[in-house]
């Protein structure tokens, strides 16, 4: 992709919204008197003082604080919709299944009844408002980019309507961008993705998503005590930084990252082209005493520096 044909885009991330379908996403409904305390019990993010008609983004978590699932979550009247990677959609119901007592919880996987799509950037909470008006069960502003966000749940039959309705009626510029230019964006603000940056191996604290993903304020939930111990330790032992390499080369996905001294220090994950000629931009994970902005390192024997 040209950056005459990403400049839009990029602009549109900036200004307004940035729009894009989410077919990764499967979808999880949670119904019964108690489905909203209870969730709030088994996540990492704080739905406590929220509404129907508001949602929230974060993180299921194992015991041991790894990362159990990415979630995206919309609070309908008479359910939760929880929007998770369509392959952790089966092992999270086993997950939470095990842990409904004698609560009112209802868990079922109505994935087949659901398209998801998210927006990034400052102009994202006003194509929330709009959304039900074209067609939407369920939006809310929820910000999963550090940039501002919305999150959408539609029919499967509707959604490719509405997103381009949404596209045109936006107050501020909006643009419905496809995989590819999503992807060099993202690693160009350095924000990771599930099943590519970050996974079941990774913490919160690892994955650089804990501003946006965990409360350090709520209430006890399932993985707090080794969530919280980890951000009371300082830091974790690696963490996703963004990355600038010097040269138009390509750079491998899995490529080494090295010290001043040549020592291994992390690989990279994602990489994408940015928009300065003569340099290539890329995510990956390095030791923490590295992962400092302007900390000069290397990528493949060419020079970078984290960004």
């Amino acid at each position: 992709m040209s950056e005459t044909d990403i400049d839009p885009l990029r602009r549109a991330l900036a200004e307004g919204a940035l729009l894009l379908r989410a077919p990764e996403l499967g979808t999880l409904s949670i119904r019964g008197k108690d489905r909203q305390t209870w969730l709030n019990g088994m996540i990492t993010c704080d739905l406590a003082p929220l509404k129907a008609g508001q949602g929230a983004y974060g993180f299921a978590v194992a015991k041991t604080g790894k990362i159990l699932a990415e979630l995206r979550i919309l609070i309908d009247d008479d359910r939760l919709l929880v929007g998770a990677p369509r392959d952790r959609i089966a092992p999270l119901i086993e997950h939470f299944d095990h842990y409904v007592i004698m609560e009112d919880v209802e868990l079922e996987d109505v994935s087949a009844e659901v398209a998801w799509a998210v927006a990034h950037g400052p102009g994202a909470k006003d194509l929330a408002s709009l959304a039900r008006a074209y067609g939407a069960i369920a939006a809310a502003s929820v910000d999963s980019s550090g940039k501002g966000g919305a999150l959408f749940a539609f029919e499967p039959a509707a959604v490719d309507v509405a997103l381009e309705r949404l596209e045109r009626k936006g107050s501020a510029p909006a643009r419905l961008a496809e995989e590819a230019a999503w992807e060099a964006l993202r690693v160009e603000i350095g924000l990771g993705r599930w099943g590519k940056d970050f996974s079941e191996e990774n913490y919160p604290q690892e994955a650089s998503l804990e501003p946006l993903a965990v409360s350090f304020q709520k209430g006890c939930y399932l993985g707090q005590e080794a969530v919280f111990m980890l951000q009371m330790r300082g830091h974790v032992k690696k963490k996703l930084v963004p990355i600038s390499i010097e040269g138009d080369a390509e750079v491998p996905a899995s490529a080494e990252i090295t010290d001043a001294t040549g020592k291994v220090i992390g690989a990279v994950t994602s990489v994408a082209k940015g928009p300065e000629a003569g340099r290539v931009l890329a995510l990956g994970y390095v030791k923490y005493k590295h992962a400092t902005k302007g900390t000069a390192i290397s990528v493949s024997g060419r020079p970078a520096v984290v960004s």
